[in-house]
């Protein structure tokens, strides 16, 4: 590789070079870190930019820079098409007009990204484009935070230097520069020495790849703005256009009017329905002491709308190719495909990222924004109106929002008053596999008193704040004090269903067992309770009790319980009561489901005869008398 420098196509160095026919404006040719390091290094890039033909060698450790040069490439950005996010971010902050506008045109294998605002010369270029982090960006004001764009977009090339190549042109009215930054275009044509840690780098981040980029800077006609067009075989057009409008079509318009293919993205025709709500977010108070105090001094520098939040919620308002997402400064950073029905958030500019630049961080500001927006979900449940079944559909949204998107931020706070908005009193959370089970042993009247989490997310979110089976269990039922199953029989020899539980019981004499009942309601059956006798049996039948299901037994992770007032249990007649007590008690003695069909359909015919009481002194298969 070799490098030309200054206006007649000087090569690096001391060395004179012959000039190129027809480059009279070619400043630079040669290796991109090449570049880089006459950015770094001050007298030469006075040099470059007065125009001279002999420019001092960098003293710039190569191998150095191109470790940090390929680590700015290569470990931008979490999404691959994130890097054409901060082309239109940079444009935005270009843009000088009352009402800004970024053009976006997309074909296939190619982006173009152009804005007519205030663009660079060629120290500028030099100075900040191409040295990372040597940003003049303004916190709180600007987009861009971090001056690593541009080298971001380099990273596109790395997966396929064939197809890539960067041509920027920018100019400030003054001047006017173009700049190209290409890949070889094939290892054979790459010196022989770097031909086969080519081959080997392709396709990942390696600093021999990043020194395989080329670069050359022209002089061309002023101009004003920028344009930046990219090319890659990686860049599908479907695929490119869906990503850009998920990611901006909450970008503030008041910033820049972002046009893909000359149609708005971002004027609010993509986001139709629902509300859409600004809301100025109270940071809570935060303990003294030196981090508070940096916190509140970085702030009081943010514009006034720094903690101005905007929540779009309620209905299907999103086109389907647009997914529902967190944003900062109006750009989306992470995505939650599952919410697109319900809401979308933009975070202030005053939630930092991460210092993986696309997500946000976690803090005071970011959790001040996710209360306020579980908030408006409570207003939103107030206001609707609806019945239990969208209620318990909201509930389920804002737990997995909050899982997903807002990392369990400020959830504990008010995950309480979300229960009493949307699930209402009394409400116990159970899983999926156990919502038969209960149904069947409590009776359909308990049906109301559950929320079923539809996800695993919704699930973890909920558990540590809503009652859950036992407390469901201890509420609707009397439930008499644990004894073996051979015990129980012995004593209530009035219920003649027990004697089929202990024949079907591997081991009666232990097996923990529970006799239980509807409790009476608070407000139905004062009379009968009162009427009842100290230490008299309960009446099952007492109009104060709801009915049991259908199932006499149920598994829990104690013991298994069994309902007295069930007439299986009481007094079974018929198939129908003996197949109720064998299915019930084997699938709660944990008898997988296949084993117990399997038995149903070949073991012995179930009757009554088979299964009478024992007599005194007879033996139980458990082995007791």
């Amino acid at each position: 590789m070799h490098a030309h420098y200054g206006a007649g196509g000087d090569e690096g160095g001391n060395r004179r070079a012959t000039p190129l026919p027809g480059d009279a404006g070619l400043y630079f040719l040669g290796a991109l870190h090449e570049l880089v390091a006459v950015g770094l290094h001050r007298p030469a890039l006075e040099a470059l930019c007065a125009g001279q033909r002999d420019l001092a060698e960098p003293p710039i450790d190569r191998a150095y820079l191109l470790k940090i040069l390929d680590e700015e490439i290569c470990r931008q950005f979490g999404h691959p098409l994130r890097p054409l996010i901060e082309l239109v971010l940079n444009a935005a902050d270009a843009a000088r007009a009352p009402q800004p506008v970024v053009d976006i045109a997309v074909t296939d294998g190619r982006v173009e990204v152009s804005d007519a605002g205030a663009g660079m010369g060629l120290r500028a270029i030099l100075s900040r484009l191409l040295i990372p982090f040597a940003t003049d960006k303004r916190p709180g004001i600007d987009l861009g935070r971090f001056g690593v764009g541009f080298f971001s977009v380099l990273g596109l090339g790395l997966s396929d230097p064939e197809s890539f190549s960067l041509h920027l042109t920018t100019g400030d009215g003054v001047e006017g520069w173009a700049i190209r930054v290409v890949a070889w275009p094939s290892a054979g044509d790459a010196p022989a020495a770097a031909s086969e840690e080519l081959g080997q780098a392709r396709g990942r981040a390696s600093p021999e790849l990043t020194a395989a980029l080329m670069c050359s800077v022209r002089r061309i006609a002023p101009l004003l703005g920028t344009r930046v067009r990219v090319t890659s075989a990686l860049l599908e057009t479907a695929t490119v256009r869906a990503y850009l409008r998920d990611a901006l079509h909450f970008f503030p318009a008041s910033r820049a009017l972002v046009l893909l293919d000359g149609a708005a993205v971002n004027d609010g025709r993509l986001i139709s329905g629902g509300q859409l709500i600004q809301e100025r977010v109270a940071v809570a108070p935060q303990p003294p002491g030196a981090a508070a105090l940096e916190a509140r001094t970085h702030l009081e520098g943010e514009r006034d709308d720094a903690l101005l939040a905007r929540f779009h919620v309620g209905g299907r308002g999103l086109l389907p190719s647009i997914s529902a997402a967190t944003f900062h400064a109006g750009v989306k950073v992470d995505a939650c495909l599952a919410l697109a029905e319900l809401a979308l958030i933009d975070f202030p500019a005053a939630v930092e990222l991460t210092e993986g630049r696309d997500a946000l961080k976690v803090g005071p500001e970011f959790t001040a924004v996710a209360t306020a927006f579980y908030r408006r979900l409570i207003e939103l449940a107030a206001a609707s109106g609806e019945g239990r079944r969208t209620r318990d559909r909201l509930a389920e949204m804002a737990a997995q929002i909050s899982a997903l998107m807002l990392q369990s931020a400020g959830w504990d706070e008010v995950a309480l008053d979300l229960a009493r908005a949307l699930l209402g009193p009394e409400r116990c959370m159970v899983t999926p596999e156990r919502r038969e089970a209960l149904l069947g042993f409590l009776g359909p009247s308990v049906a109301e008193r559950l929320f079923v989490p539809e996800s695993f997310w919704a699930e973890r979110e909920w558990q540590p704040h809503l009652p859950g089976e036992r407390e469901l269990l201890e509420d609707e039922l009397e439930i008499d004090a644990p004894e073996t199953l051979s015990a129980l029989a012995r004593r209530r020899g009035d219920l003649s269903g027990l004697p089929l539980l202990v024949a079907r019981a591997t081991s009666p004499h232990t097996t923990m067992v529970a006799l239980c009942r509807s409790r009476l309601q608070p407000d139905r059956g004062a009379g009968a309770a009162a009427r009842r006798a100290p230490g008299a049996p309960p009446l099952p039948d007492a109009p104060g009790r709801r009915p049991a299901g259908p199932l006499p037994c149920l598994g829990t992770r104690r013991l298994l319980l069994i309902r007295d007032d069930s007439a299986a249990v009481r007094r079974p007649s018929g198939w129908s009561d003996w197949y109720a007590l064998r299915a019930a008690f084997d699938r709660a003695s944990g008898v997988r489901e296949a084993d117990l069909e399997r038995d149903l359909i070949v073991g012995e015919p179930v009757d009554g005869t088979a299964f009478a009481a024992p007599r005194p002194g007879e033996r139980t298969s458990g082995g007791e008398p």
